[in-house]
């Protein structure tokens, strides 16, 4: 089964404020966390499922060579991804918003 992954804007807001963050870091750098980002989703479209709850109905996967978590949930067939977020931050902050 293939899910349908639902993505806000300000999750695609943080992703690109994130890839040119790194890009000013190193030439290159701001591109391969795109393409990681990429794999990431890849892996909700196909087993979501697979990970772990984390709190209530909300599950995390990392971004691989990054310190970044995508933060979704699954209702049905669709995958809905509520946040990108930074992988050192409070983990009670996780969550909310």
């Amino acid at each position: 089964m293939t899910y349908q992954v639902i993505i806000p804007e300000s999750v695609y807001l943080e992703l690109k404020e994130t890839a040119e963050y790194y890009e000013s870091k190193q030439k290159d750098l701001g591109l391969r966390f795109v393409l990681n980002w990429d794999i990431a989703i890849s892996y909700l479209k196909t087993a979501p499922l697979i990970y772990q709850k984390k709190r209530k109905n909300l599950r995390t996967v990392k971004i691989n060579k990054f310190p970044y978590l995508l933060v979704f949930g699954v209702i049905g067939g669709r995958v809905y991804v509520y946040r990108l977020i930074y992988a050192s931050k409070n983990p009670k902050k996780m969550f909310k918003r």
